[in-house]
């Protein structure tokens, strides 16, 4: 692509694929966390 070696292809555009899909599950799986807190124990 572009003429790039299939390594660099990788590099350029896997990379940041990565990373936009990473962050995307990270901000879907914590988006409730705030109320796990408010849901402590706090007897200890």
């Amino acid at each position: 692509m572009f003429g790039l070696s299939v390594e660099t292809t990788l590099l350029v555009f896997g990379f940041p694929l990565f990373w936009i899909i990473y962050t995307a599950v990270f901000l879907y799986r914590t988006k409730h966390w705030s109320e796990g807190d408010t849901q402590q124990d706090d007897s200890a």
